[in-house]
């Protein structure tokens, strides 16, 4: 297994570009751990807490977009090509440092002018329990995820800001991408070029303020190219349910996108009619605000597996669970 360590030569600040050099590879069907890192220098915590790679990677990366995520990657997958789909298996993901924080700022979040100063707070993390400590001394489980998981935009778009989601991915803030998720990735360039970051220890579905718990993390990929079908936009898949997704800046857009991509995805590899796929829709799949504070806002959509396993066609990345 090979392994990513955050340092300023592993990390771009801020941006996707097609044109970035990858600082990694792997071939197909090979696990990568990877680790990325949040904080800043001057963090006021015990010295012990904040990520060793953190001072060297303020000092030395002076290359930084608009967008504020410090991204592990970009990753290449040895034969990845325009038009095929990167399946970025999540085998783990594990709190990286015992603190994170969450930033309340003038002009941004769902109420962007109630906030007159900017404000971070820091947020305690028990590693060992996984249990953090928000104002005013309450107390609540994590669930780690990373917020950005994204491959390299089109290359004709340059460098553009890390904040929205698109048809690449990035900045998704969908906190379904857990351990054991899988998550599929449309490519638009050579080699994929994976970049992850943004680590979270804990979201609400909307990530009002714009901030979640922002923490340091560890994850565990197994990277796989598929050309067995095609993607416009992200799917995932969990132990339990399929996530078709949609971002617009009008929340009712991404969801109208969201839910056509459930119903393309029934109609092409479920062999269902289109009208039969809307029904299903209507009456057994969940509409959830993955976010609404980044420009392009975030519906997922889930539909049960156990009502695909029911279909005569099976789909090609949904494997049937044994009973």
């Amino acid at each position: 297994m090979k392994r990513l360590e955050p340092s300023p030569r592993t990390v771009h600040w801020g941006y996707f570009d097609a044109s970035l050099a990858p600082v990694a590879e792997v071939v197909p069907g090979e696990v990568i751990h990877l680790r990325s890192v949040s904080g800043a220098p001057d963090d006021p915590v015990p010295s012990g807490w904040i990520p060793p790679e953190i001072p060297g990677i303020y000092a030395e990366v002076h290359d930084r977009g608009p967008g504020g995520h410090l991204l592990t990657g970009p990753i290449a997958v040895r034969g990845a090509r325009p038009n095929h789909v990167l399946q970025v298996d999540i085998l783990s993901v594990t709190l990286g440092a015992p603190y994170g924080y969450n930033t309340l700022a003038p002009l941004e979040g769902i109420f962007p002018e109630a906030i007159d100063r900017r404000d971070r707070q820091i947020i305690p993390i028990d590693r060992e329990t996984g249990v953090a400590t928000v104002p005013p001394g309450l107390t609540l489980p994590t669930r780690p995820f990373f917020g950005v998981i994204g491959v390299a935009p089109p290359i004709g778009w340059g460098r553009v800001d890390t904040a929205p989601p698109r048809c690449h991915g990035g900045n998704m803030d969908n906190k379904e991408l857990v351990a054991g998720t899988t998550l599929f990735l449309p490519i638009w360039t050579e080699g994929a070029l994976l970049s992850v970051g943004d680590g979270h220890a804990a979201q609400g579905d909307g990530e009002v303020n714009i901030t979640a718990i922002e923490t340091s993390l560890d994850g565990e990929f197994r990277l796989n190219i598929r050309s067995d079908f095609e993607l416009a936009l992200p799917v995932a898949v969990t132990p339990s349910h399929l996530i078709a997704m949609g971002f617009d800046a009008s929340l009712d857009r991404a969801a109208r996108i969201a839910v056509r991509s459930l119903l393309d995805l029934l109609v092409r590899f479920g062999g269902m009619a289109w009208r039969d796929a809307y029904r299903l829709a209507s009456i057994a799949a969940d509409l959830r605000v993955t976010q609404v504070v980044n420009g392009e806002k975030g519906i997922h959509v889930m539909l049960e597996r156990m009502i695909l396993e029911q279909l005569a066609t099976p789909f090609p990345f949904v494997p049937r669970r044994s009973v």
